[in-house]
């Protein structure tokens, strides 16, 4: 599964958790619920489209380095 669909399941399965449909998701969105579906089918959406949906179910998407830095601490290998 692409990174945009891998995020569309987490926001959906996170809006499912607290009682939210996926109409009433997409809804508060500001999105069609057919919007959702393509998007679950082809893996593809508009970033604009998962902050959004994001935003709805309290998540921020955001970018983060692959060995943030607690990790690198942890590993004893921030300075290296």
């Amino acid at each position: 599964m692409s990174a945009t669909g891998d995020l569309l399941v987490q926001i959906i399965d996170l809006a499912k958790r607290k009682g939210l449909k996926q109409k009433d998701l997409a809804e508060r969105a500001g999105l069609s619920p057919e919007s959702i579906s393509r998007a679950k089918k082809t893996g593809d959406m508009h970033l604009s489209s998962l902050v959004e949906l994001a935003r709805v179910v309290g998540l921020k998407l955001c970018l983060s380095p692959e060995a943030p830095v607690l990790d690198r601490i942890n590993q004893g290998s921030l300075f290296k």
